[in-house]
């Protein structure tokens, strides 16, 4: 456990965020667990609509093409749930070189200072909504739609996040979701 000293500490961690940081559809999260639930029940509904009406389909001239353009219009659906999120993420990284710059974090009391050569900012802890701690990154978020990712990997050491944890904790009470500091 921190101490109070150590809650005022100041971190600084270098940033050079991926978009796999971002998101990663074959990782456990809920927002996943969604997407692959709703894609099982898809094609549960795809199968059962198959198997009950294929033979009424291919009483038709060209039923054969029909089933085909059927089970082509399932995988895409399916394929949109799942890859669409993640193509999305590596569109918005291609087209803007800035997210892969790198920059300076700087995390203290006052807030989070954040450096680059395009900009400089000195971020109040009141600017953000709420924090999210994921196994992998730290989402700071401005709005429900956009934030700021600082990947753990990014961190110098162990200490360091729980220090950044606890000034979380001490800035950001109620807005926060955390992972519990390991022994």
């Amino acid at each position: 456990m921190l101490s109070v000293t150590e809650a005022n500490c100041r971190v600084v961690v270098d940033v050079d965020l991926k978009p796999n940081d971002v998101y990663t559809p074959f990782t456990w999260s809920r927002g996943n667990l969604a997407r692959w639930i709703a894609s099982f029940v898809l094609c549960l509904i795809f199968y059962d609509l198959y198997k009950a009406s294929s033979a009424t389909i291919l009483s038709f001239p060209g039923g054969k093409s029909i089933l085909a353009v059927v089970g082509l219009l399932a995988l895409f659906v399916l394929l949109a749930l799942v890859l669409f999120p993640y193509l999305r993420i590596r569109s918005l990284f291609r087209k803007s070189p800035a997210l892969t710059k790198s920059r300076r974090c700087t995390f203290s009391a006052d807030g989070i200072a954040i450096q680059s050569e395009d900009a400089n900012s000195e971020c109040k802890w009141s600017l953000f909504q709420r924090v999210v701690e994921t196994p992998s990154v730290f989402s700071f978020f401005t709005t429900s739609l956009s934030g700021t990712y600082i990947p753990k990997r990014c961190f110098a050491s162990v200490d360091d996040i729980r220090c950044v944890r606890s000034l979380i904790r001490e800035n950001m009470p109620g807005k926060c979701r955390l992972r519990r500091d390991s022994l």
